[in-house]
C-alpha cells in the first residue's frame, strides 16, 4: 500500500538565494499543486495566475542542477516521483510573462521591440500601435524595450489610444 503523503522540495531557479522549501502533499496531488505551494512558500507570484501559470516546473538534479521540463503538471506527484526513481526535488522557472491587452505571453528574450511584441501576439504592426500601460504615447516600432516579468502593454488598432479598442 502506498503512503498517503509524499515529501517534496522546491526551489526557484536562478533566484538570488538558493533556498529550498520542503513540504508534504497528498500522494495524488498534482504537480501543479507542487508548483503552487512551492511558489507560495518562496513568496513568488505565478503568472498570469496560480490556476493556469505560464511559469514552469522542472526536475532538479544533484543539488540545484536544472533537469528536464515537466510538461504534464496535472499528473499526480506520487506517480511522477515513483516513475522517476524517487526524484522529488523540483525547480520553479519564473518566465518572462507579460501582457498585451488581456492576453499573456512569454518573451523569448529580455529585450523586444514593439514590432516583435505585436508579432509575438499575432498582431500586424501596420494595424496596431503599442503603448506602455496607462500611457498615450506610442512606443517607437523598432526601439528595444527591456521586458520585465508582469509588464503590461496596450495595443490599439489604428493607433488610437482610448479610441476603438480591440481587446482580446
Amino acid at each position: 500500500m502506498k503512503e498517503n503523503e509524499i515529501h517534496v522540495s522546491t526551489e526557484v531557479i536562478k533566484a538570488h538565494k538558493e533556498e529550498v522549501y520542503k513540504f508534504k502533499l497528498p500522494y495524488n496531488a498534482s504537480l501543479l499543486e507542487v508548483l503552487q505551494k512551492g511558489a507560495h512558500l518562496a513568496s513568488v507570484k505565478l503568472l498570469p495566475n496560480p490556476e493556469k501559470p505560464l511559469d514552469r516546473l522542472h526536475v532538479m538534479l544533484n543539488h540545484h542542477e536544472v533537469g528536464h521540463l515537466i510538461e504534464d503538471i496535472q499528473k499526480p506527484v506520487g506517480e511522477f516521483v515513483e516513475h522517476h526513481h524517487g526524484e522529488n526535488h523540483f525547480g520553479i522557472e519564473l518566465v518572462l510573462a507579460f501582457r498585451v491587452n488581456t492576453r499573456w505571453g512569454v518573451a523569448p528574450k529580455h529585450e523586444l521591440s514593439p514590432r516583435q511584441i505585436l508579432e509575438l501576439f499575432g498582431m500586424d504592426y501596420q494595424e496596431y500601435t503599442l503603448y506602455s500601460e496607462k500611457s498615450d504615447i506610442p512606443l517607437p516600432l523598432d526601439t528595444m524595450i527591456l521586458i520585465v516579468r508582469g509588464m503590461v502593454f496596450e495595443a490599439q488598432k489604428n493607433g488610437k489610444y482610448g479610441g476603438d479598442r480591440h481587446v482580446f
